[in-house]
């Protein structure tokens, strides 16, 4: 029998990117003598998504647009009525004092030389700020002077329950195998999304946590909208933001207006459509067409990021990577690439999925929370909501497990659940000639990426994808490790099958166009019948879906035709 560490804490947060330390540095300024534990597969501070992308916060000019204002744009706009507009109401009222959060933990938030901060307006309703891409380590460095615990290169493996409340996790070691039991009075998931290893900068989002969840009986919602996709340079996969407000086929024809008559606020999947119409029809290839470039531009000269904003580490960061040799591709062929971004666990107004006992925040449960709405979160429509929905959501989080703390943690956990779980985690390693974890995933991406099967639906289309999901699901459970990284890539593996799953049973159960989600066969939005959100489930024979009605009549903004 394997030896099991057994480890105890207050609060245990699973996860050490921008979400899980601010959870911890909130819930320790309010509760001082509460023992944090923070538990991260990678390291905390350098690990989630807020370090490795444009480190853009979306911000409010509250003296110039209300909460009620934007809630009203982005139900009819963007969420398409299925988002919570308590809790956007919520979010956009606290967005200061999320920021003033940020630079109080030590975060570099630019600011103007009168101390306001430094903003660029990118519509009618929102603009947004650039943080430097130091963000987490800051915030690690901040938590440790605050005493907050850390176990790094720890996996998780299971949540742990008892009596149906979740009680801690088990976790092992990805350097020497150990494995732990830990206890825990409240378990908080801030484990990311699920990207299905496809985009590079989105490539840490590996779904584990929601799999973890899933597992432990966690209600999923909008699992149907984690199928973001984004539009990238053919040659290089680099991404370009907006560049759906410019696109032109082969004939020179500006195909933006087949599908839109404004600029849009992010690139809307009618901008994906479109694309594949055009490399259907033969008027391929899709090149973006800025116009002549502003005087400013001239020998690259542009207001860039670095250029906008004080961003030290950013700017070492970027000539780090100039100087290994990449260069710059400056063709302006495009193709959307598959991203996923499904962030489906289940959470209230404070974060609490429907586990007694377990939190789930950031990119985890964006989606999950309906925050949203009807598209894929982050970047939900909506650029900087991304990282700045994970502050929000881990301060949420904090007032809950603040209100729950009762004193320290006396609970042990059940050993013979923990060895189960030792059992189901290690089986990889005694296997000889079985699937490797990359066999499994590369099957996943080939049902999920292919923009005709995950966002341009229909049932016919939909099944080769779902046969695809089986073929992994099958080998999955031949899966072998020869060691500990491996181990947790098995584990990766298996939740990106489980993760495109839920993707499928969710969307063949949605008859309509809504948002994002768009089936070919169902092309109208049906406010009649689907004014309502996709619950999976894991039940005795497998997994199980249904629908919960949206509360549409105690929200202000509602749709004229219901």
């Amino acid at each position: 029998m394997r030896e099991i560490n057994k480890v105890n804490c207050d609060v245990l947060i699973i996860g050490g990117g921008v979400g899980g330390l601010a959870c911890a540095l909130d819930l320790k300024e309010k509760q001082p003598e509460a023992d944090v534990l923070v538990v991260e597969k990678n390291f905390a501070g350098y690990s989630g998504k807020a370090n490795r992308g444009g480190g853009v916060l979306q911000y409010f000019e509250l003296d110039r647009i209300t909460p009620e204002e934007f809630v009203g744009f982005h139900a009819t706009q963007i969420g398409a009525f299925l988002g919570d507009q308590e809790l956007m109401m919520r979010y956009v009222a606290t967005n200061h004092e999320m920021l003033d959060k940020l630079v109080a933990w030590g975060v570099n938030v630019p600011k103007k030389e009168d101390g306001t901060y430094h903003v660029m307006p990118t519509g009618p309703f929102t603009s947004m700020i650039c943080v430097d891409l130091d963000i987490t380590l800051r915030m690690r460095r901040r938590a440790q002077k605050l005493g907050i615990r850390f176990m790094d290169k720890t996996a998780m493996a299971d949540i742990l329950t008892k009596d149906g409340r979740a009680v801690g996790a088990t976790a092992f070691s990805v350097l020497d195998g150990s494995f732990y039991a830990i206890s825990a009075a409240q378990v908080v998931l801030a484990t990311g999304s699920q990207n299905y290893r496809i985009g590079s900068m989105w490539s840490s989002g590996r779904g584990d946590g929601i799999a973890a969840a899933y597992r432990a009986g966690a209600q999923m919602r909008n699992a149907e909208f984690g199928n973001f996709a984004q539009l990238v340079r053919v040659k290089s996969h680099n991404e370009i933001v907006f560049g759906e407000n410019f696109m032109y086929n082969a004939k020179g024809e500006h195909i933006t207006k087949n599908f839109t008559d404004h600029r849009e606020t992010d690139i809307n999947s009618t901008a994906i459509r479109e694309w594949y119409y055009q490399m259907k029809n033969g008027n391929g290839p899709v090149h973006l067409d800025f116009g002549p470039p502003p005087p400013q531009a001239e020998g690259g000269g542009g207001p860039n990021m670095e250029r906008m904003w004080n961003r030290p580490y950013g700017v070492k960061f970027r000539k780090l990577n100039d100087e290994s040799g990449n260069t710059v591709d400056r063709d302006l062929e495009v193709c959307p690439m598959f991203i996923g971004e499904q962030s489906p666990i289940k959470v209230d107004h404070g974060m609490r999925t429907t586990v007694d006992g377990l939190y789930a925040i950031g990119d985890c449960s964006y989606c999950g929370s309906a925050l949203a709405g009807a598209v894929p979160a982050p970047p939900g429509r909506n650029r900087g909501s991304g990282i700045l929905n994970a502050v929000f959501a881990a301060l949420q989080c904090a007032a809950s497990l603040s209100e729950a703390y009762t004193g320290k943690n006396t609970a042990e956990v059940c050993m013979e659940a923990a060895e189960k779980s030792a059992e189901e985690l290690y089986k990889p390693m005694e296997r000889t000639g079985g699937a490797k974890a990359t066999d499994v995933v590369a099957i996943v991406q080939k049902a999920m990426a292919p923009v005709e099967q995950s966002i341009i639906m229909t049932e016919e289309r939909m099944a080769k994808g779902v046969k695809l999901v089986e073929e992994a699901k099958e080998l999955a459970k031949t899966l072998c490790a020869d060691d500990w990284h491996a181990l947790l890539n098995c584990r990766e593996a298996e939740a990106a099958v489980l993760s495109a799953e839920m993707h499928y049973k969710a969307s063949a159960v949605r008859k309509e166009s809504r948002g994002w989600f768009m089936r070919e066969d169902y092309p109208q939005m049906d406010n009649k019948n689907w004014l309502k959100w996709v619950i999976v489930q894991k039940g005795e024979n497998g997994m199980e879906i249904s629908t919960e009605d949206v509360p549409i009549d105690k929200w202000p903004v509602k749709p004229q035709d219901i």
